[in-house]
């Protein structure tokens, strides 16, 4: 074989091998990345679900009469109407805090199913208690308001039932 040619085949094989080292090191740390901003994601969302105004919001709407008449089906569109400020701000902060969880969820389909797995009856219970004020009150103003917790919502409905 000629000079050139040999050359030629070890250079190629060089570059070969360091490509290949290249790449392995690249998938070691995307790993390590992808570990990193799981473990990142879950802090911040442990964060969110355990925000003492959030965990206050969700027992003053566990305790409300009138919401869970409403939950059970027993009651009519009117009710809303009786329904106090305080309680009220409540569940809007709820429905807010699980349409923000949700939006970012649908971003990591993964952590998303297990959140909602571990989640699930906290999320179903909190999506019956408001699903009459987000559906029949608050969207006659915007009719995508909160789409991001209705959809966790159901698939929380799902898990639980």
């Amino acid at each position: 074989m000629e000079p050139l040619v040999v050359s030629s085949l070890v250079f190629s094989v060089v570059a070969m091998g360091l490509s290949s080292a290249r790449i392995l090191r690249s998938y070691r740390e995307g790993k390590r990345k992808r570990q990193s901003d799981l473990f990142s994601n879950v802090t911040n969302i442990t964060r969110i679900i355990e925000d003492e105004k959030f965990v206050q919001s969700r027992r003053a709407l566990r305790k409300n009469k009138l919401l869970n008449h409403l939950k059970e089906g027993n009651g009519n569109d009117n009710l809303l109407l009786e329904l106090d400020m305080a309680t009220e701000e409540a569940a809007r902060n709820v429905a807010t805090t699980y349409d923000r969880l949700g939006f970012i969820l649908k971003h990591d389909k993964e952590l998303e199913d297990e959140f909602i797995q571990w989640q699930s009856y906290v999320i179903a219970d909190m999506w019956l208690l408001t699903k009459d004020l987000v559906t029949k009150k608050w969207r006659s103003r915007n009719q995508s308001y909160l789409k991001e917790f209705e959809r966790i919502g159901k698939k929380a409905l799902d898990i639980e039932t």
